[in-house]
């Protein structure tokens, strides 16, 4: 369909006064000659869209494996460095996986990964049996 002509700032003006007055969008376009989709632009450039409810929608796709408040305690019990990552899903009762746990923690800013050493340490005694 072909393009009519651009709204004139009086009669942009003209439409916002009656939408402000409670005027329906049909009878605007019905008083003024434009199409209802002109008036409708007019009206959301000016006040914005419109929103059904003020409350937030419930995100959509899969949800998170833990909560907030679990990974605020893997991480705060992850930082004492006591654990490695099966110990503490262990250890809090976590249903996600291992590779979860560790996947968090990787994301978390203020924890350093250091691979935990399988060794015991060296006593003096061993030391001496050593060299001896």
């Amino acid at each position: 369909m072909g393009r009519g002509k651009a709204l004139t700032d009086q009669e942009h003006w003209w439409i916002i006064g009656l939408h402000d007055g409670g005027v329906s969008l049909h009878e605007i376009s019905r008083k003024t000659g434009r199409s209802r989709t002109s008036v409708r632009k007019a009206i959301k450039t000016e006040r914005g869209p419109q929103s059904d409810s003020g409350g937030d929608k419930p995100s959509a796709g899969r949800r998170p494996a833990l909560t907030e408040r679990e990974v605020r305690l893997l991480v705060r019990t992850a930082a004492t460095g006591e654990h490695f990552a099966a110990a503490l899903k262990t250890k809090i009762g976590i249903k996600a996986s291992v590779r979860t746990v560790q996947r968090i923690l990787q994301c978390t800013d203020h924890l350093v990964y250091t691979k935990m050493d399988p060794t015991l340490p060296l006593t003096v005694a061993h030391k001496a049996a050593r060299m001896s």
